[in-house]
């Protein structure tokens, strides 16, 4: 899975991200690394295959101007830079990312129809291959295309159509479902971030200088005294000041775990008392036969809070650990939780 980051602000914002970033990435992501945001009415952004340090380190992506933006790391899934995160469309207005699968809804959900859509209406994919990738959704031409992005130009349709960016963005998950949660700016609204999610995990946190968006707690502001988790089945507009929450209607399945949080608590410190350490998709498999439904994606939301819960209590701690990256030359960082001490 990837890790996502927002912000929005009286700061500025590319530092926050990239620091909020490089917190979450040794959970899932670092192969992949992006970011993006919007000054004076221009969108900015940055992305390179490896972690938060490549990008730093080979971009201005530090620099980029703007109290407003969104971030993510990708987990080692294939193809070049462009299939990294963010996705800009066509005029470069709007920006999205997202995190997740299409799960339930694989084999639901004809992405390659939505993608022979937008190739109609005319549209251009930069995240592209001559051949498919994996269950990625193909162009009319028989080439691959990444599914962000296609959600990317779904959504600036809407809003070209006239759809405001709640409407807009709640509509194309609804009509292309995925057991995904997304995030996106647009230059025309420059004051907010919009945000949708069926299940896969993000939490917010409010402080004195605006609004933080996260996959996990643990990329939060220690002062970031008031936090939720952006319930799941809903549309959100998060500004410096403000969060507005819609319901995005039900799906025909359940999308959440009913994990008893006790029990989790309990079976991640047997699982780490008897072991060197795990990584995230290995507490994940830990506390999923917990749920009615055995499946990761419904687990991470309860896994990262817990760790963030157990962290803070100094019951828990973290190595990080260097694992190959998306090529040859890069290697991505892998957080492996230990008890403390």
């Amino acid at each position: 899975m990837c890790n996502i980051a927002g912000y929005v602000g009286s700061r500025h914002a590319a530092p926050i991200l990239l620091d909020m970033i490089e917190a979450q990435e040794g959970l899932a992501g670092g192969y992949y690394t992006g970011i993006a945001t919007i000054h004076d009415g221009q969108l900015h952004y940055e992305k390179v295959v490896g972690d938060t340090q490549q990008l730093r380190n080979t971009t201005s992506a530090a620099d980029l101007p703007g109290t407003i933006g969104i971030a993510h790391s990708r987990s080692k899934s294939g193809g070049d830079r462009e299939w990294g995160q963010p996705f800009v469309n066509c005029d470069r207005t709007v920006a999205y990312l997202a995190n997740g699968s299409m799960g339930y809804w694989q084999g639901k959900t004809d992405t390659s129809a939505l993608a022979a859509q937008l190739h109609e209406a005319g549209h251009h994919f930069l995240a592209v291959s001559d051949e498919p990738i994996g269950s990625y959704p193909v162009l009319p031409d028989g080439r691959g295309v990444h599914t962000s992005e296609l959600m990317c130009h779904a959504i600036s349709a809407e809003l070209t159509a006239g759809a405001a960016p709640m409407a807009a963005i709640a509509s194309t998950f609804t009509s292309w479902p995925a057991e995904i949660v997304g995030l996106y700016l647009a230059a025309q609204h420059p004051d907010a971030i919009f945000a949708a999610r069926w299940n896969m995990p993000v939490c917010m946190g409010r402080t004195s200088d605006g609004s933080y968006l996260a996959s996990a707690p643990r990329a939060l502001p220690a002062e970031a005294n008031w936090r939720m988790w952006v319930p799941p089945c809903s549309v959100a507009r998060v500004s410096a000041t403000e969060v507005e929450l819609a319901a995005m209607g039900l799906p025909e399945q359940a999308l959440t775990a009913d994990i008893e949080p006790g029990q989790a608590r309990e079976a991640i410190l047997g699982a780490l008392q008897s072991s060197d350490g795990k990584t995230i998709g290995e507490l994940n498999a830990v506390v999923g036969p917990l749920a009615s439904r055995d499946d990761r994606r419904l687990t991470y939301q309860t896994v990262y809070q817990l760790l963030s819960d157990l962290e803070s209590e100094r019951l828990v701690s973290h190595r990080i650990d260097r694992v190959e990256g998306a090529e040859p030359h890069l290697t991505a960082p892998r957080f492996r939780f230990i008890m403390a001490g």
